[in-house]
């Protein structure tokens, strides 16, 4: 005899929750744990870990979530999309031998229709969707460690052995930069400028490359720099000098003097402290640049006669005009190229007169030499970071004539001077020639720029 029969909702006659809600249930705990674990990795990562095992670990902790979570969601679109034809034939192993007849349709043709095509594609697909979310949703953790973390990383140790990998990662991460923390990397390179030694010297002339970073934040590299300037080892103290000259931070004026001192007792002269006297510009370093003119070394003149051109904006700055125009007619070719340019620079139609004298007393092979470019490597090792200086490269005739056209002449007692003398220039040139051209252009330019009409005679008015 049968029992009574069961009340609706229970034994066999309770009502079985879909395989599809059940994974559905799934992938959203899936999903919100790997959200989590990704987040908590990834940021864990960014700080960068002392040790490389930790590293491992949380990288493998960041991509199992991602897989995991892929699996999750392709057995769910699996059910949706084929009736859980993956998940009847390879993980309950049923068959077209094994069904039951009281089993329904959907799961009798899902079982019988083994694809071994469907589920990879799915769970590929799920994988790649997962690895952009988890990606955008960590603030494109994929690009960070490509192009910052990994070299963030390889600073870790202390070992003689990795010395120039942790060299090379300050050099790679001088000219990255962080787009959603912008002090991450100058920070960074703050902790290796205070670990001291050879990686101190690179921090520091790393940090001097960051100044497009807003003045706001700037005071971080200051503090950092300032104090590594105080410090024992004389090759940091020069390095964090030179960064805060590129920096524009005028309190390192006292110490770049002392440097500078330091230098015109060495042979041959720190080009690179010459060349940091431009960017500081105060009229304490014009003492020191007017001796280096008078010097031996001839490419520590020429930076000189850039860096004095600096100056020119500066209270009491019109005084580096008189020092070139004084040191033009006696200096070597080269520097005289460099005074030249430097007296573009400057921009005082005065000028014009040493001009004029530079160019009659050049021999006929100096006006046709050209007047090259300076390089000056930058990096501790004077490899890989060179500023350019005296651009463009022109002949020295040229160059005289191209910074007379940027001084004009709207003096009436120079423009006595000038006119003539450019005509003279040009009347000399061969026919046609770029000299010719330019003396009368800059001629032309000269007197279209006056107005000579009220000192002409009535009858001569138009």
């Amino acid at each position: 005899m049968s029992g009574p029969a069961l009340p609706k909702g229970y034994g066999p006659n309770r009502r079985k929750t879909p395989p599809a809600l059940k994974l559905w249930v799934a992938v959203i705990i899936a999903n919100i744990a790997g959200i989590l674990i990704s987040v908590w990795t990834a940021g864990r990562l960014r700080a960068i870990p002392a040790e490389a095992s930790t590293e491992t670990w949380l990288f493998a902790l960041y991509y199992g979530s991602m897989f995991v979570t892929a699996i999750v969601d392709a057995l769910w679109l699996d059910e949706i999309l084929f009736k859980g034809a993956f998940r009847l034939t390879h993980l309950q192993g049923k068959t077209g031998d094994t069904v039951r007849p009281s089993d329904d349709v959907e799961t009798v043709a899902a079982a019988t229709s083994r694809s071994t095509v469907s589920f990879p594609v799915l769970l590929i697909l799920s994988g790649v969707v997962s690895y952009f979310a988890f990606n955008a949703i960590n603030g494109n953790f994929n690009f960070f460690w490509r192009n910052l973390g990994v070299h963030m990383a390889n600073l870790r140790g202390d070992d003689e052995e990795g010395l120039q990998r942790r060299l090379q990662a300050i050099a790679e991460l001088s000219i990255r930069r962080a787009p959603h923390d912008r002090t991450l990397i100058p920070r960074t390179l703050i902790g290796q400028l205070e670990r001291g030694g050879e990686e101190a010297v690179w921090a520091a002339w790393a940090l001097g490359r960051f100044s497009d970073l807003p003045p706001r934040q700037r005071g971080l590299l200051y503090d950092a720099l300032i104090a590594a300037t105080r410090g024992d080892d004389p090759r940091i103290t020069r390095e964090a000098t030179i960064a805060l000259a590129r920096l524009q931070n005028r309190d390192v004026t006292k110490t770049l003097i002392a440097e500078l001192d330091k230098t015109l007792a060495e042979e041959p002269a720190d080009r690179r402290l010459i060349y940091s006297t431009g960017w500081v510009q105060t009229m304490d370093s014009v003492e020191k640049l007017e001796a280096i003119l008078g010097r031996s070394d001839i490419e520590a003149q020429r930076i000189a006669a850039w860096a004095l051109a600096q100056h020119r904006d500066e209270k009491g700055g019109r005084e580096v005009v008189k020092i070139l125009e004084d040191r033009l007619p006696s200096a070597p070719f080269l520097t005289r190229c460099a005074i030249v340019h430097a007296l573009m620079i400057t921009s005082d139609e005065t000028s014009n007169r040493a001009l004029m004298h530079a160019y009659d007393t050049a021999t006929p092979e100096e006006l046709e030499a050209e007047c090259p470019l300076i390089d000056i490597d930058l990096r501790p090792d004077g490899q890989g970071e060179a500023a350019r200086l005296l651009e463009p490269v022109d002949t020295y005739e040229m160059k005289i004539l191209q910074t007379m056209g940027a001084l004009r002449a709207t003096d009436a007692e120079l423009r006595g001077e000038v006119e003539p003398w450019l005509e003279k220039v040009a009347a000399e040139s061969e026919e046609g020639s770029l000299k010719q051209s330019r003396a009368r252009s800059l001629l032309e330019g000269i007197r279209e720029g006056r107005d000579d009409t009220e000192l002409a005679p009535p009858a001569a008015k138009k």
